[in-house]
């Protein structure tokens, strides 16, 4: 397959891996979350919907969720990322959970899934870097004392970052 140089405006390039009804469902999605009322609707109902135990998440994991996430797993993932790799189209790996509800045993359990998918995006070409999510590896309230410690060191950022 040829690759053609790099452009956001070659649609055809970058969307050739969806299907005509992916295509469209996609359409419809952009076309309603481009509606302002929508959205602050959608904003402050549907943390509500899903807190009353209303059947509203499978709907969310059929549009939003399939729109934006490769999936809950790694293995989910990793198909999404195999599929797009055909494509030439790279990947950002996002493992986003929080750790703070089940103590040191929840960021302890982060931080293993965090290496796990470490390990496995080293082994993928087209994978070139993933985000980690600091809050899924330490107390939040480390991270504000932390903060607090260097908006009161003179210099810069990185001179002050490994200095504690």
């Amino acid at each position: 397959m040829n690759v053609p140089e790099i452009s956001f405006n070659n649609t055809e390039f970058a969307f050739q891996h969806k299907s005509d009804k992916e295509l469209k469902s996609a359409k419809t999605l952009f076309s309603l979350m481009g509606n302002p009322l929508l959205v602050k609707i959608g904003t402050r109902v549907t943390p509500w919907a899903i807190k009353a135990k209303l059947p509203v998440k499978r709907l969310i994991r059929n549009t939003i969720f399939k729109q934006f996430a490769g999936g809950e797993t790694l293995e989910q993932t990793a198909d999404v990322a195999r599929v797009l790799g055909k494509y030439k189209v790279d990947v950002i790996l996002d493992y986003g959970v929080e750790g703070g509800e089940g103590g040191d045993a929840a960021y302890d359990q982060a931080a293993s899934e965090f290496i796990k998918v470490i390990d496995y995006a080293a082994t993928q070409p087209n994978i070139p870097f993933m985000s980690v999510k600091v809050t899924g590896l330490t107390r939040f309230s480390l991270l504000e004392k932390l903060d607090q410690i260097m908006h009161k060191r003179q210099g810069s950022l990185i001179k002050n970052t490994w200095v504690l």
